[in-house]
């Protein structure tokens, strides 16, 4: 859902992330995909969730979740600052990269954002220039695993620089 990078436990660790959400409705920021990682919320209106014609139409109305901005907290919130919680790996740089929104996502959107994030070029986006070497994956859904995942964790850890992939159970 990206990050908000001025975050008290998050300030000075966040490095220049993308936005990878092609929806603009679901993106929540007026655009669709851009150097802007910033969270700008999640949150379903009950009038949104129950409006027949719309895009949200039985996503659950709810506040945003800014599940981002808790997972990087989670990794590397900054330690001893008597604020907040200590992250696992404090003093790490978080690299956010944006692939859900509004009622979810896509799995382009998705797989775009973990070869982003690896550093791998891709038709019209190059690759980070600070490359993660580990890309957390805090997804859930139903069903078994799309090819298009697999396909993707098979190349991005079969390169060189040793990126590791690290998902949730959800």
């Amino acid at each position: 859902t990206g990050v908000l990078a001025d975050h008290v436990d998050l300030a000075g660790r966040v490095l220049p992330g993308w936005d990878l959400v092609s929806s603009r409705t679901t993106a929540n920021d007026g655009g669709g995909r851009d150097p802007d990682a910033s969270d700008p919320g999640d949150w379903i209106t009950a009038a949104e969730n129950t409006n027949p014609n719309g895009a949200f139409k039985d996503c659950g109305a709810r506040s945003s979740s800014w599940h981002g901005t808790m997972v990087s907290g989670v990794i590397g919130a900054a330690a001893n600052n008597g604020l907040g919680m200590a992250g696992v790996a404090a003093g790490v740089r978080i690299l956010p990269v944006r692939v859900l929104g509004k009622c979810g996502g896509s799995i382009s959107d998705i797989v775009a954002g973990m070869y982003w994030a690896a550093g791998i070029d891709q038709p019209g986006l190059l690759g980070s220039s600070t490359p993660a070497r580990v890309l957390n994956l805090s997804l859930g859904g139903t069903g078994s695993c799309d090819p298009a995942y697999r396909d993707a964790v098979a190349e991005i850890t079969g390169q060189p620089f040793n990126v590791v992939i690290v998902a949730a159970a959800g």
